[in-house]
């Protein structure tokens, strides 16, 4: 399979609140083995929705690669993941 983009805000609200949410788009690419996130134009996520794309993101076999996001929405993640890495590893 080929490497395929997603640009989040065509799919989802600019404020990414819900946990359930970040399981619903890894849902969407269960089936693909390289995937890109556009966050251009996400202006926040929410530690919950954070949560839940951390896990599904180290429990998928796709490879996920990150653009264009937010300051604000790269440091959350990166704490997030240093917390799943510390607790659930």
């Amino acid at each position: 399979m080929t490497k395929i983009e997603i640009i989040l805000e065509e799919k989802y609200p600019k404020k990414l609140g819900m946990g359930p949410t970040a399981k619903k788009l890894f849902q969407e690419i269960k089936n693909e083995k390289e995937v890109i996130f556009n966050f251009k134009n996400i202006e926040f996520m929410s530690r919950s929705f954070a949560q839940e794309y951390v896990f599904q993101k180290h429990n998928t076999n796709c490879n996920i690669t990150e653009i264009n996001m937010e300051p604000s929405i790269e440091q959350l993640l990166e704490i997030v993941q240093e917390d799943f890495e510390k607790t659930c590893l």
